[in-house]
C-alpha cells in the first residue's frame, strides 16, 4: 500500500473515458480511429523496451495494453485488443477474459484481427502516434499520411483533441497531485542521500526507488548531475565533491499516466558558498515572482520575461554581464545563462501535447520568437482555469 498518497486509486474509471469519447465524436462528427502503441524490441524480440501507451489513446480509453486500437463511430464504440495465444499463460500468467475487460473499460471488445474489416468502407479521422507499425495501419485504413510530431493526422481531429486535453478536469488534477506528492518525497530522499564521495548514479537510484517501491514509474529519464549546464544531461557519470551543486530534474508518473516535473538544485556539502547562495536566491526569487503571476488572463510569455528580468538583474549585480536590465533582456544577453523557457504544459506527457507542435501551446496569431532564448519558449497562451503548467527558471 502506498504510504499516505493513495496511488492504488490512481485511475480515472470507465465512465470518465466514455464521456471523453462522446465529446470527441460530437466535435469531430465522424468515425474516429485511434491506434495505441506496440511494444518494441530492445535487442532480442523477446526483450522489449519499457512500454508506454500513447497518451491520447490512454486519455480516451484508459487502456495500457500494447497493440490496441479503438474505433469510435457515433454510438458504436469498439476496443480492439490482441488476444493471447494458446499457452501464453505459462509464460505471462493468467489474463482477464473479454467480459472482464469489457467491464473494466466500459466498451465492447473484439480481437484486433477484426479491426480491418470493421473499418472497411468508413471514411476515418485518425491520429499519428510514436509507433511506426501503428501509423502504418492507420495510414492504410484511413488513406491519410501520418508522421508523428509533424503530420499528426486529420486537422479537425487534432484540433478537437488539443481543445479537450489542454484544460484539465478536477479528476485529472487529482492525479497530478498524487504524482506531485510522490515527486516531492523522492526529491527529499535524494537530498538526504547527497554527500561528498557518492556517485550521481546512487542518487538517481535513491530517487527512482521512491517511485518503484509504490508501483509507479518515472515520467521521463531523471536528470541527476553536477553538470547542470547541460540542460537535458542524460548521463550519471560523476562522483559528487565538496563544493559541487547537484541538479535533479525528475518526476513521478502514476498508473493513469499523469506525471510531474520538478527541478531542484542543492549543495553536495549541505551548505552553499556565498556565491552559490546568491545565485540560488536569485533563481528562487524568479520562481516566486513567476508563480505569483499565474492567474487567469495573464500571458505566459510575460511570466517568462519577468523571471528573466530577475536573473538578468543578478547577472548585472554580479558583474557577469555589463549592460542595462532592459538591454540584457531585449538583446538576449541574459539568455546566455537562461536559454530555455520558464516552463511548459504538464499532464499525460511531461511536455504535455508537445507532439502536436506549437498549435497546442501557442495562442492563435502568436508564433515563436527568432530571438535566442525567447525562441525556446514552449508555450505562449493566456492562462485560464484548467491549464496545468510548470514554473522552473
Amino acid at each position: 500500500r502506498t504510504r499516505g498518497v493513495g496511488v492504488e486509486n490512481s485511475s480515472l474509471g470507465a465512465a470518465v473515458h466514455s464521456a471523453r469519447r462522446r465529446i470527441l465524436v460530437e466535435k469531430v462528427g465522424g468515425p474516429v480511429l485511434l491506434m495505441g502503441n506496440n511494444t518494441q524490441p530492445r535487442n532480442l524480440l523477446m526483450n522489449k523496451l519499457p512500454f508506454r501507451q500513447d497518451s491520447t489513446f490512454l486519455y480516451y480509453t484508459g487502456c495500457s495494453t500494447p497493440g490496441a486500437a479503438v474505433l469510435i463511430n457515433g454510438q458504436e464504440e469498439t476496443l480492439f485488443l490482441p488476444i493471447p495465444g494458446e499457452g501464453d499463460e505459462l509464460w505471462h500468467g493468467p489474463h482477464p477474459s473479454l467480459m472482464e475487460q469489457e467491464s473494466l473499460y466500459g466498451i465492447k471488445i473484439r480481437d484486433i484481427t477484426a479491426l480491418e474489416s470493421s473499418c472497411a468502407n468508413l471514411t476515418l479521422d485518425t491520429l499519428a502516434n510514436s509507433d511506426p507499425r501503428s501509423n502504418s495501419i492507420g495510414e492504410r485504413l484511413s488513406g491519410r499520411s501520418l508522421s508523428f510530431g509533424r503530420d499528426m493526422g486529420s486537422p479537425g481531429l487534432v484540433g478537437a483533441i488539443i481543445e479537450q486535453r489542454r484544460l484539465k478536469s478536477s479528476e485529472e488534477i487529482s492525479q497530478l497531485r498524487i504524482a506531485a506528492q510522490l515527486t516531492s518525497k523522492a526529491h527529499i530522499a535524494a537530498m538526504k542521500a547527497t554527500k561528498p564521495g557518492v556517485h550521481e548514479a546512487e542518487i538517481a537510484a535513491v530517487f527512482k526507488h521512491e517511485f518503484f517501491k509504490v508501483g509507479v514509474v518515472e515520467g521521463y529519464h531523471s536528470i541527476v548531475t553536477v553538470e547542470g549546464d547541460i540542460l537535458h544531461n542524460p548521463y550519471y557519470k560523476n562522483i559528487l565533491n565538496d563544493g559541487d551543486l547537484l541538479l535533479l530534474d525528475g518526476g513521478a508518473e502514476v498508473n493513469s499516466g499523469y506525471c510531474c516535473d520538478v527541478t531542484r538544485t542543492w549543495p553536495v556539502s549541505g551548505t552553499f558558498t556565498p556565491k552559490q547562495r546568491s545565485a540560488y536566491e536569485a533563481v528562487l526569487e524568479a520562481h516566486h515572482k513567476a508563480v505569483s503571476m499565474c492567474r487567469p488572463g495573464v500571458r505566459y510569455r510575460d511570466i517568462h520575461l519577468t523571471s528573466v528580468k530577475v536573473i538578468a538583474q543578478w547577472l548585472i549585480d554580479e558583474n557577469i554581464i555589463s549592460c542595462g536590465l532592459e538591454e540584457a533582456v531585449e538583446t538576449g544577453a541574459a539568455a546566455l545563462f537562461y536559454p530555455h523557457g520558464v516552463g511548459h504544459l504538464l499532464g499525460l506527457d511531461v511536455h504535455d501535447l508537445e507532439a502536436f507542435g506549437d498549435k497546442a501551446a501557442y495562442a492563435d496569431g502568436r508564433g515563436r520568437s527568432k530571438q535566442f532564448g525567447l525562441g525556446a519558449l514552449r508555450m505562449d497562451l493566456d492562462l485560464e482555469p484548467g491549464l496545468v503548467l510548470t514554473i522552473e527558471p
